[in-house]
């Protein structure tokens, strides 16, 4: 499917800041192993979910009392971009 120009310029700021979010993931923990994110831009930014994965349960287990601090890092770097999310815990998750 074809993005309008507005969707087009609300993914690009999106990757944007998936890209910094994996870059500080990855300076801050050995176990990280990859990002992901699903958005649905006509519900947008309800709709989107963003999903770190880690190697094992037992490196996830460690990490996890970081990931409030990544939701807020997520709202802030989307803020920046001009994108405001009503609740940051709904869209950034940590996950084996």
């Amino acid at each position: 499917m074809k993005h309008s120009k507005t969707t087009q310029k609300l993914e690009n700021r999106l990757l944007s800041t998936i890209k910094k979010i994996e870059a500080l993931l990855s300076q801050e923990f050995t176990h990280f192993k990859e990002i992901s994110y699903t958005v649905q831009y006509d519900n947008f930014p309800n709709s989107l979910l963003v999903h770190c994965s880690f190697d094992n349960e037992i490196d996830l287990a460690q990490v996890k009392t970081h990931e409030v601090n990544y939701q807020k890092k997520l709202h802030q770097l989307l803020f920046k971009q001009g994108i405001v999310l009503k609740n940051s815990n709904h869209n950034l998750a940590f996950i084996q």
